[in-house]
């Protein structure tokens, strides 16, 4: 049995996705401005790195188990519906 069902993943995948392109908008603001960032904007930065590789590793997990729900059958809409109104172009 899962512990988290396919339904609450529709709802937690959006989520995730939005976090996950807030992140790299904010990292996609300091691009080149690295010579120019204070040692605090410096490691937030590096945090926020650090965060996105785990929100990504996250997001391929959920992605699996969402998958695995759709394939026994379960009607959801895909995973690419559920993230594209939060891809970074």
């Amino acid at each position: 049995m899962r512990s988290i069902s396919e339904n609450d993943l529709s709802v937690i995948i959006p989520l995730l996705a939005a976090k996950i392109r807030d992140i790299k908008l904010e990292l996609l603001k300091w691009k080149g401005l690295e010579d120019d960032m204070t040692d605090e904007e410096f490691d937030q930065q590096t945090d926020n790195r650090d965060l996105l590789v785990a929100y990504e590793r996250t997001m391929d997990n959920l992605q699996e188990e969402y998958e695995a729900g759709r394939s026994e059958g379960i009607i959801l809409p895909s995973f690419e519906e559920l993230t594209k109104p939060f891809e970074v172009k």
